[in-house]
């Protein structure tokens, strides 16, 4: 179990560095999008750590390991969590050639395990780095279990079936089931937009000593494994923002920037948030012969985007978005209205929303110009 602490370490430690020095490598980068649904085969080997067990990891390649698989269907919520179902079966072989006194065991045990249950799924590296375009993304599931098992425990020298599928010659009779809490770290690489590369260790710790029909120390019986596997990523996991009102089509996700203001208008404080009743309007293309619109301005950023949600998945927005590119930056802003007043009004309900650095702006034939204070009355 040492050695099995030190390769998860390890493991660890590798994954945390690499997968930022991946988000920053040049070569080809997938969008990695958000799954709603991933569906995913992964096959690898289990060893077993309980009672009749003294080998470390690499002394059990020796004899003492099981082919081992499952089956995954995971829904994403958004892209740090999700929630999963998994059916994992795994074959289990183990020696025991002493006891703790020293005197001579001879015990081997062959059997099977069958686990279907649910693990909760955590993103770490968008947990830890936010969202980005990266390809190697690591994660960890956290679960539970129900676990039936079978299996046979023999003299290793005689080959005399001491017991049997849960019961021996005497009529005494084992668990054959119990409930299992598995721990899981991996690494998903990006092959395309829709497969991925999965690789996982994990270990299962089973809330029962009767896996292997014999006590000699350990409370429950653990498990370990490491599997290899192919995900299948379905649609986008993140929900769109929902309209106020009906016949407003919401925005698609994009990536959010900072905000750039005026200086004179950074003095300006925020007001409570008027019951007024803001009437939508779509906004048309600016008219050579208008004199000047009022706007709120929603995001601005030195790279065009194309949607303005990605970092407001829950906000709602009454007018439609349009870009401008002014001083070098695009600046996104919504709604057109002729007094300062009510652009001011949807100004605060915007930041109420959640968007804090909205504010509004002046364009005249879709042109940015200042606001002074004739525009105000």
């Amino acid at each position: 179990m040492r050695l099995i602490n030190r390769t998860l370490i390890f493991l660890l430690f590798f994954v945390l560095v690499i997968p930022e020095l991946k988000s920053q490598s040049g070569g080809r980068i997938y969008e990695s999008p958000i799954p709603s649904w991933e569906f995913g085969v992964q096959l690898g080997f289990g060893q077993y750590y309980g009672d009749i067990s003294r080998k470390n990891f690499f002394q059990k390649f020796s004899g003492e390991t099981g082919f081992s698989g499952q089956i995954i269907a995971r829904r994403h919520f958004d892209e740090r969590f999700g929630l999963g179902f998994s059916l994992h079966r795994s074959d289990l072989r183990s020696v025991k050639d002493d006891f703790l006194d020293g005197t001579a065991a001879n015990l081997e045990y062959n059997g099977r395990i069958f686990e279907v249950g649910i693990h909760g799924f955590l993103n770490m590296s968008n947990l830890f780095w936010g969202y980005n375009k990266r390809n190697l993304n690591l994660y960890a599931t956290l679960g539970l279990h129900f676990g039936d098992w079978k299996g046979t425990l023999r003299d290793s020298q005689t080959q005399n079936i001491i017991v049997e599928h849960n019961s021996n010659t005497t009529g005494t009779t084992f668990k054959s089931g119990g409930m299992v809490v598995p721990v899981a770290l991996g690494l998903k690489y990006a092959l395309s937009d829709k497969l991925s590369l999965d690789f996982n260790n994990s270990i299962h710790t089973v809330l029962s000593d009767d896996l292997d029909y014999y006590a000699d120390g350990f409370k429950q019986d653990i498990l370990f494994f490491t599997h290899i596997g192919i995900a299948y990523q379905l649609g986008s996991g993140r929900a769109k923002p929902k309209p106020v009102r009906s016949g407003i089509s919401p925005v698609d996700p994009v990536e959010m920037t900072e905000y750039d203001r005026f200086a004179s208008e950074r003095t300006e404080k925020s007001e409570t948030v008027e019951p007024a009743v803001v009437p939508v309007l779509e906004l048309e293309p600016a008219q050579k012969s208008k004199a000047f619109e009022f706007r709120v301005q929603v995001l601005a950023k030195r790279e065009q985007i194309g949607h303005i949600s990605k970092i407001y998945p829950k906000v709602s927005f009454d007018y439609p978005v349009v870009e401008n590119k002014y001083q070098g930056i695009y600046r996104y802003s919504t709604g057109s209205f002729s007094s300062f007043k009510a652009a001011q009004n949807y100004a605060n309900i915007m930041r109420n929303r959640g968007i804090h650095d909205a504010f509004v702006v002046a364009y005249q034939n879709d042109v940015r110009i200042p606001i002074t204070a004739e525009m105000k009355d």
